[in-house]
């Protein structure tokens, strides 16, 4: 694979091995956002239709990224909000029911439980290992079930779920599907519209390399005529993008999933260097970010097991990812190991007494190396 630690900023002496955590921009990122905030210094040069090029730019991006249309994605801040699209959208009341997982992130946890307010009915699976199964889900769905959601990788084992078998379990009993790929999208191949999911979030500051306060939300094309809009985005109308003839008081919205773009849409600092950095990583292709984050990963994988660490689910063949969890023989073991690894820059998480390892196309064996040597 071509040698991309070149197009990154300069780590050196920091081993940097946690893009779970924050993506890195490119250079060619750092660089776009120079030129916007350039715009923002100088507004006569910033002209009225780039308000409405540039999303749709990005719009596409994120589209091709996940295998959908770009008419199936809205532009969102986070992944928690792209979640409340649909807890909201859905008018969820007394007697309907969610099923979630206690390993879920919090943005698609804490959305779901807020429910309970309402009368809704909000269980959570409580995973006797790390992982939930099909099992555990099937023994909780019934007629009123109306939501399953999931996260694809899970932030702290790097585990990836079988889309399609829980996308079809839901789908079975009736209910819908929403999925957090904030630590999938960019680092593991995907096309939505072939899997049985109706709505996947995603924040892109981390395998999308984007800036903070950036993401998508993926509405089926199906689902979304289920879902209300309490509240409207003036660029969502038809017609908005002529100042000149703006509606008043009657207009009509635009039937797709841009209907749910963020306030500000045409942020053009954020999304100009957003553009960067999704360019770069179709660039690069998510394929082949995939095939070196994996190759790295097997190389840790076969040093920690001589040394004796124990190896989270995503190690497991099929749910293999681009972050991998690992823990010690006893919880103060692990610490101290994160933290030698600290006091020797190797940059990695402690997330729920397991250490995250998570590289992009700028680590190579080498970093991998320097991990192994401390551990």
């Amino acid at each position: 694979m071509r040698d991309y630690r070149r197009e990154f900023s300069d780590f050196s002496p920091v081993t940097y091995l946690d893009c779970a955590y924050q993506g890195p921009f490119p250079r060619v990122t750092v660089d776009r956002l120079y030129r916007a905030i350039e715009l923002k210094s100088r507004p006569d040069r910033l002209k009225a239709p780039e308000y409405f090029g540039l999303p749709q730019r990005v719009r596409g991006s994120f589209a091709r990224i996940a295998g959908a249309q770009p008419e199936e994605i809205a532009l969102t801040t986070s992944a928690t909000q792209a979640i409340g699209i649909v807890a909201a959208g859905l008018k969820l009341d007394a007697g309907d029911e969610v099923v979630v997982a206690s390993s879920n992130f919090p943005s698609n946890l804490f959305t779901w439980l807020n429910l309970r307010r309402k009368g809704v009915t909000v269980k959570v699976v409580r995973p006797a290992q790390d992982e939930v199964t099909l099992d555990q889900v099937a023994a909780v769905l019934t007629p009123r079930t109306r939501v399953l959601a999931l996260d694809w990788v899970n932030y702290c084992t790097g585990y990836r779920l079988d889309l399609a078998a829980f996308g079809s379990l839901i789908h079975e009993r009736g209910g819908i599907f929403v999925v957090d790929g904030t630590q999938g999208v960019g680092g593991n191949p995907v096309n939505l519209p072939a899997l049985p999911v109706d709505a996947m979030a995603c924040a892109a500051y981390k395998m999308l390399l984007g800036p903070y306060g950036t993401g998508f939300a993926y509405v089926a094309r199906n689902l979304l005529p289920q879902l209300d809009i309490p509240v409207i985005n003036w660029y969502s109308v038809v017609g908005a993008d002529d100042f000149d003839s703006l509606p008043k008081e009657d207009f009509t919205l635009i039937h797709d999933a841009r209907v749910f773009d963020a306030g500000e849409t045409g942020n053009f600092i954020n999304l100009h260097g957003l553009e960067a950095s999704l360019e770069f990583v179709e660039g690069v292709t998510v394929k082949e970010v995939n095939t070196h984050c994996r190759g790295l990963l097997r190389r840790l994988e076969e040093g920690l097991r001589a040394r004796g660490y124990l190896l989270s689910e995503a190690s497991t063949p099929g749910h293999e990812s681009t972050i991998l969890g690992f823990r010690a023989s006893t919880q103060e073991a692990t610490a101290e190991l994160h933290r030698r690894l600290a006091a020797n820059q190797i940059e990695v998480s402690l997330r729920h007494r397991m250490i995250r390892v998570s590289p992009h196309v700028y680590n190579d064996e080498a970093d991998i190396d320097r991990l192994l040597a401390i551990a």
